[in-house]
């Protein structure tokens, strides 16, 4: 389909309270399409609990109890929750009509692995856009996005420049943010997987001076393919499948896919195809059902001293990740909602073992499973960093540990430092994806891919020590403390099937 061009979008400002405190709110901007099938412009109402033009009494209420939450789940590494916090959280920037057309189809010679991927974009069944996400911390507040060509895409997923790419090379993660149920997702990873693989043989033959020859793959710079959908007491099975000594089957059986992660194999298959095709290790990043269940039900308090060693490589600065106002607004338009949402659709009485609880998880337990899980995943991937230098990881995981920085990217960059690299990737996202759970249900095109100039590309949180009372120093751009990004990249495929 046709990539959209500059739409007329007027921006509403949505004052959303805060759940840490009363006194708080968030104003964040949220573009409303000009169209007579959108009738809820400039109208208030409440939804789940974020509530245009006003606080809800269920508002009132939860507030103080949320925060407690928040300093329970840390207690036990002594980080204290920071008092009160005023956010705003600006929506999307506007696009200009150059931005949002189709990318042209690369014209002259190319390397083959970019030439491949260009062809690919370019296909109007199966071809796909990509666009980087640049945000805008300054008075302006005006993020926006801008289409890319694939070679230079490829490249930078690929972690390769001209440069002799070798295993001293610092190499990283690339997490590719998925709809679990989306076809079209699979596809994309699988495309962009093989693409990697090929743009780092081919500079790799290039550095021996073999061309595009056939050398043996042993020296290439390792590469793997890390799975939220597998928990890590499985990474053996992971190890015979890609080796070839464990069938599909046998392998689905023993990791208990259909109990564990229940989302259909059928559109992973290729994924899992390609890294037995190209001997590509597969990774196990996810914490284990019997230890999440333990959290759900007790808090991160409730693990033993070697489960919490195994998931979390940096107390400290698992802790301290905690602190900065920047994830506080994370929390409350991320977390939160999640949580909340949760709760309406019944999910609340289950842990994650299976076993039925008498109430609700408390909201507590809830963000403890949620940063466990997050945090787990970016461990693991630093660890097999570790293990090989110069490696790349390409993290298959649910865009929303991916978007707005403070998931499972941010927790990886913490671990790294400035060691390795980082990059983040959502795949076909909406505006659903981009707002609170719950929020835009009623917004006209809120579950279609195909309008990237509608959804939200950053957040914007205050400095510290801004007078929260006053909605003139909230709204002022000049009391701006940063932005978080909805990602690095966005890709959205030609079809929105």
């Amino acid at each position: 389909m046709t990539r959209p061009a500059h739409m007329n979008i007027s921006v509403l400002t949505v004052m959303v309270a805060l759940a840490f405190t009363s006194k708080s709110a968030i104003a964040f901007q949220t573009p409303v399409p000009n169209n007579k099938n959108n009738n809820i412009k400039h109208r208030s109402r409440t939804s789940n609990q974020y509530v245009i033009d006003g606080k809800s009494d269920k508002q009132q209420q939860t507030q103080p109890n949320r925060r407690n939450a928040i300093q329970t789940a840390f207690k036990w590494l002594s980080v204290p929750a920071t008092t009160a916090v005023t956010t705003l959280l600006p929506g999307n920037g506007v696009m200009s009509s150059a931005s949002a057309a189709t990318m042209a189809t690369s014209r002259g010679k190319e390397e083959s692995p970019l030439k491949r991927l260009a062809d690919a974009s370019s296909n109007p069944s199966s071809g796909f856009t990509i666009y980087e996400v640049i945000p805008d911390a300054s008075e302006a507040l005006s993020p926006t996005i801008k289409a890319v060509k694939p070679q230079k895409f490829c490249k930078h997923i690929s972690l390769c420049d001209e440069k002799f790419l070798s295993a001293s090379e610092k190499g990283g993660a690339i997490w590719l943010g998925e709809h679990h149920n989306s076809k079209k997702d699979h596809d994309l990873q699988v495309q962009f997987i093989r693409s990697i693989y090929d743009m780092r043989k081919e500079n790799y033959m290039k550095s021996l001076g073999s061309g595009s020859g056939t050398a043996s793959d042993a020296g290439l710079p390792p590469m793997s393919i890390g799975l939220e959908q597998i928990q890590v007491q499985f990474q053996p099975l992971l190890d015979e499948y890609v080796a070839g000594t464990l069938s599909e089957e046998m392998m689905l059986s023993y990791v208990q896919w259909e109990k564990r992660w229940s989302w259909s194999f059928d559109n992973y298959r290729p994924v899992f195809e390609l890294a037995r095709e190209l001997k590509i290790p597969l990774i196990a990043l996810n914490v284990n059902s019997e230890d999440l269940a333990v959290v759900e039900e007790n808090g991160i308090a409730g693990l033993s001293k070697e489960q919490i060693r195994r998931y979390i490589k940096d107390p400290r600065g698992f802790g301290e990740f905690a602190k900065p106002l920047s994830y506080r607004a994370y929390i409350s338009y991320v977390i939160e909602p999640s949580y909340d949402l949760h709760q309406q659709i019944g999910l609340l009485r289950t842990t994650m073992s299976g076993k039925q609880l008498s109430e609700d998880m408390p909201f507590r337990n809830f963000f403890s499973g949620r940063i466990l899980w997050d945090e787990a995943m970016a461990g693991n991937a630093y660890d097999w960093n570790l293990k090989n230098p110069g490696g790349l990881m390409v993290g298959i995981v649910g865009l929303d540990h991916v978007k707005f920085e403070k998931g499972i990217p941010g927790r990886y960059s913490r671990l790294v430092a400035d060691q390795r690299d980082s990059v983040s990737v959502l795949l076909n996202p909406t505006l659903i994806d981009t707002r609170p759970s719950g929020s835009v249900s009623n917004y006209a095109n809120a579950a279609s891919s195909a309008y990237p100039d509608q959804i939200t590309l950053q957040l914007r949180y205050l400095k510290d020590g801004i007078d929260m009372t006053s909605s003139e120093m909230r709204n002022s751009p000049s009391s701006t403390g940063g932005v978080l990004s909805l990602a690095d990249y966005i890709v959205v495929s030609n079809t929105d099937a």
